[in-house]
């Protein structure tokens, strides 16, 4: 396959990602009557809506600027958490003409959900055929708008999004199709088990994406096919917030505080942990170069200048702890000196789940470590509990995590941010309210703040996740993931800020990035990752 076509179909996969967000944000508004609102009042204001309407006024803003990153809306703001203008495009005007057929795709989200229990289920005959009902609107929507340059092309790539992702994941993680992968695509048609009734429908959802072809009754992946499904972890971390998409008609129009409910057994419900990590796992491994790179500078110094060992917060599955462990073992000074200079490896996650499975990757591996409870907006408790359970000082270990920050629990400011200047085109909430971008900035500068002290000596390396201006967006589909994270982690409370204003925050508590390995992804306007050493700067 050549770069062209391998551009192509990642263009493709962002699309996907963009429906899954897109989808139940359009459905909900639709069901609330604020589309027929837009389309009747095209120039609006947000309190002009929000007056209107009885709704929570943060979500309100996060799915408004969803809208904007398609490039429906455009989105101005006159003044921070007070006004913000809105005028509906022609494309968005087209859009929501299309919208419609969003709603059955979406009444789907509960089975998609639980994916990877009725994939293999052999009951699940009731569910292949609403499957089935969705493939034939898929395809029936799909050949009325080939051309790729019509809103309609774009709504159909979030209608195969919807079903394709979940589906994928579902045989990510459960490995199903990995021998087909190492032989050349061709599937042993013992394992499209009849006795599957939604297996069988996938299979013929593949061959409608031209995904699967059968000839002279072998069947095997084409090489689109054999793309997509070697990337099934790019929908992991989109898929695992669908119990989040699944309660956006609630969280605009009735209970802000669903998504923090927990099971009786006291597991999130906003989200599947265990999706999650795997698919952030498996993005770890896009940025290790430049992570590598940093590790082996800092384990090369003389051997009493370096961390006693690597602390990770919000450590996931373990992935990165393990990596970094064999980077250092295996391209550093103090790789050679073990046996005098042991590497202490230490994991911390505020999910169980998550401490278990860093837990078994460290251990399968081989690798000593110790895993305790942490909590990104506590390093104080933090340091506290590795100092009384492994006696061990936080501050005399290299800090590290990825993609967490941004998921830290919001608090109010402890000082005053009204005069503070926000250059942010974020939409925040908290429980329903809208965070003011000014506010938002000033926890950020706190929270950094916080952990200053702990990482004074041998500094702080973060890998974050970034919003960008929705304009931006709008400008590039199929060539960012922007929309699909301000969904997932707009309407659960989260939040990615664009890489400036961070690195502003971060200065301003006195938390300095070493120029020498700083790094974008991509390397341009479009960044949504960065790879940061703090060091204390004073």
């Amino acid at each position: 396959m050549n770069r062209e076509k391998k551009m192509e179909l990642r263009s493709t996969l962002f699309r996907h990602l963009d429906g899954i967000a897109i989808a139940p944000t359009v459905s909900a508004l639709q069901e609330g009557g604020i589309t027929n609102f837009i389309q009747d009042n095209p120039h609006f204001t947000f309190q002009e809506i929000h007056e209107k309407f009885e709704i929570n006024s943060g979500y309100l803003n996060v799915a408004l600027r969803l809208l904007a990153s398609q490039g429906w809306l455009i989105r101005n703001i006159l003044q921070d958490c007070e006004e913000i203008e809105f005028e509906l495009t022609d494309k968005g005007r087209e859009a929501f003409s299309l919208a419609p057929i969003y709603t059955s795709f979406c009444e789907f989200i509960p089975v998609l959900i639980e994916m990877d229990r009725y994939l293999f289920d052999p009951n699940a005959g009731l569910v292949q055929e609403n499957l089935q009902n969705l493939m034939e609107d898929y395809r029936s929507f799909n050949q009325t708008y080939p051309d790729s340059n019509s809103v309609g092309w774009e709504i159909a790539r979030h209608l195969e999004g919807i079903l394709a992702g979940p589906i994928l994941v579902a045989l990510g993680m459960s490995e199903y199709f990995s021998e087909c992968l190492e032989n050349d695509g061709k599937i042993d048609d013992e394992i499209i088990d009849e006795s599957l009734p939604l297996l069988s429908s996938v299979m013929d959802f593949f061959r409608l994406l031209n995904w699967l072809e059968t000839e002279n009754g072998q069947s095997r992946f084409t090489d689109e096919g054999i793309f997509f499904i070697r990337r099934s972890a790019a929908y992991g971390v989109t898929v695992s917030y669908l119990p989040t998409f699944n309660q956006v008609s609630v969280l605009l129009y009735d209970n802000p505080n669903i998504i923090w409910q927990r099971t009786p057994e006291g597991l999130e419900t906003h989200v599947n942990r265990r999706m999650n990590v795997w698919g952030s796992g498996g993005a770890h491994s896009l940025y290790f170069r430049k992570i590598d790179e940093i590790i082996t500078h800092i384990f090369n110094q003389p051997l009493d200048d370096q961390p006693v060992g690597i602390a990770d917060m919000g450590c996931g599955d373990g992935t990165l702890l393990m990596h970094l462990h064999n980077v250092v073992k295996n391209q550093t000074e103090r790789g050679k000196h073990l046996d005098i200079y042991p590497l202490k490896i230490i994991g911390a996650d505020f999910n169980k789940a998550a401490r278990l499975a860093s837990s078994i990757t460290l251990k399968e591996a081989g690798i000593e470590h110790s895993i305790l409870h942490g909590d990104i907006s506590s390093p104080s408790a933090y340091a506290e509990n590795l100092q009384d359970q492994y006696h061990l000082d936080l501050r005399q270990m290299l800090n590290v995590r990825s993609f967490l920050d941004h998921n830290r629990i919001y608090s109010p400011p402890k000082k005053p941010f009204h005069d503070r200047i926000c250059n942010s085109t974020g939409a925040f909430a908290f429980r329903g309210r809208w965070i003011p971008n000014n506010e938002l900035k000033q926890n950020l500068v706190e929270h950094f703040a916080a952990w200053t002290e702990y990482v004074n000596k041998y500094g702080l390396l973060i890998l974050e996740l970034h919003t960008i201006n929705p304009e931006l967006t709008a400008e590039n589909l199929g060539k960012t993931t922007a929309t699909a994270y301000d969904g997932t982690h707009g309407y659960s409370d989260q939040y990615i800020f664009e890489v400036d204003v961070v690195l502003e925050a971060a200065k301003e508590a006195g938390l300095i990035p070493d120029p020498q390995y700083q790094a974008r992804f991509p390397d341009d306007e479009l960044a949504t990752i960065s790879i940061n050493l703090f060091q204390a700067g004073g």
